[in-house]
């Protein structure tokens, strides 16, 4: 099965940037590629997103280190966090396992945009500005 991965580097710890991420239902506020998220029930969530429409059946955590979602109804399989710590940068690798290698361009294009979504969202949050008037669109 076809893999891509990406890294980026954030200042801020660890459990910040966990914290975020397994906070499906803030995905929206700061991740450029998802347009909704709608809770189905505990763990399991319906994504529309500029990469198509997918629901996010399984999580898996370890905290503060790895997180990792199996999609169904979607050309992507699976796709996770690692996350990695020497203070005071946080390095964070985000891989997805998909099925058609002719994808590959366009996740490794939204990968890209959602780590650099991440970063923005927490270099904003650690500014001390204001989250409800970030727009994730404007970086």
């Amino acid at each position: 099965m076809p893999k891509i991965t990406r890294k980026i580097e954030i200042k801020t710890n660890l459990e910040k940037i966990y914290t975020i991420l397994i906070d499906g239902e803030q995905t929206v506020n700061w991740n450029p590629i998802v347009n909704e998220i709608t809770k189905l029930e505990e763990r399991k969530y319906l994504l529309k997103s500029t990469i198509g429409d997918m629901t996010i059946n399984k999580i898996e955590t370890i905290k503060d280190v790895y997180i990792r979602w199996i999609m169904e109804q979607s050309d992507m399989h699976s796709m996770g966090y690692i996350l990695a710590e020497k203070l005071p940068i946080s390095k964070v690798e985000l891989w997805v396992e998909f099925e058609n290698k002719s994808f590959k361009k366009k996740y490794q294009e939204a990968a890209d945009l959602t780590l650099q979504g991440l970063k923005n969202y927490i270099e904003y949050i650690e500014t001390g500005s204001n989250i409800l008037e970030y727009d994730k669109h404007s970086k």
